[in-house]
């Protein structure tokens, strides 16, 4: 099956030099991509693609309600001009890109699953944005030309990579210079074990792959050649029942049961870092398991 990324503009507003730059066309067969693919990152794109068709309506629904206000932080901390040509790197059903699309020229988002670009397509219609494309793609080797864009966006999409420097260098290849980078994440909290942390999240999701730390993140993006200016940590406390059925887990299947001893287990010294406390069911029943989850926004520029 073959495919085309081809971003032409019908307003003749877009039909400029600068829009043209990012008028990029390129066939391939989806066969021969995922062969040029080692085992590994084959594997993981499969995972990931299994995960956002099977739970794409709970996870939409999650991402474009309980993460629009992330988006809409985001987005005011870049404060784009409005003259921008951007792109949502693993946009799932579109929250980031519908924050971004009304601030910016043009915005392409891309992600791996058919099934998460039909959400976001479907949520961008009903918000009315005509400045706004969805395709297929791949972080590790984007299909757009170097020093296209002014401006990246990435929302927690980092922890599904296996290879996160080569998805930061491709996404500072595509950024002209003085262009920015506007990431939001995971992070394991300082003091915590990764270790810990990365376990209880694969066995809820096989398709996570890790959770960086701060300092991982500023070593990435600093080695990818780009200039950090800009960081700031949030927490928010979550559900466990929740975050479980939202990666498509009800109470007392397997991998319900196999991840919730592992949080608990967690709750002494919080060595993975979610901060997990029980407290009381107003119904009487088992106590209800709460954590935190810590994120990491980040800015950076091109030089």
């Amino acid at each position: 099956m073959k495919f085309a990324i081809s971003l032409a503009f019908s307003s003749h507003s877009y039909r400029d030099d600068l829009s043209q730059r990012i008028i990029f066309s390129r066939c391939h067969s989806e066969r021969s991509e995922e062969s040029a693919l080692s085992s590994d990152h084959a594997a993981q794109h499969s995972r990931i693609r299994d995960r956002f068709t099977r739970t794409a309506d709970q996870f939409s629904r999650f991402a474009l309600s309980t993460r629009s206000k992330e988006a809409e932080h985001l987005a005011a901390l870049v404060s784009p001009r409005g003259t921008e040509l951007a792109l949502d790197l693993a946009c799932g059903p579109g929250t980031f890109a519908n924050a971004f699309a009304p601030r910016t020229r043009f915005l392409i988002g891309f992600d791996l699953t058919p099934a998460m670009l039909d959400r976001a397509r479907a949520s961008a219609q009903a918000a009315s944005l005509s400045n706004i494309a969805f395709a297929c793609a791949d972080a590790s080797r984007l299909p757009l030309p170097d020093a296209s864009l002014d401006l990246a966006v990435c929302g927690y999409s980092i922890h599904h990579m296996l290879d996160p420097a080569r998805a930061l260098s491709e996404l500072a290849r595509v950024l002209r210079p003085g262009g920015c980078l506007a990431l939001v994440d995971l992070i394991v909290p300082a003091g915590a074990s990764s270790d810990v942390h990365d376990r209880i999240e694969r066995t809820r999701d096989a398709s996570h792959a890790n959770t960086l730390t701060v300092p991982e993140f500023s070593a990435l993006v600093e080695a990818a050649g780009l200039r950090l200016f800009a960081l700031e940590i949030t927490e928010r406390l979550r559900q466990f029942d929740d975050w479980m059925q939202i990666a498509g887990h009800a109470p007392g299947s397997s991998d319900y049961l196999a991840t919730r001893p592992l949080l608990e287990d967690s709750l002494p010294s919080d060595s993975a870092g979610f901060r997990p406390r029980l407290v009381p069911d107003p119904s009487g029943s088992a106590p209800l398991l709460e954590f935190t989850q810590t994120s990491l926004f980040l800015l950076a520029e091109k030089p």
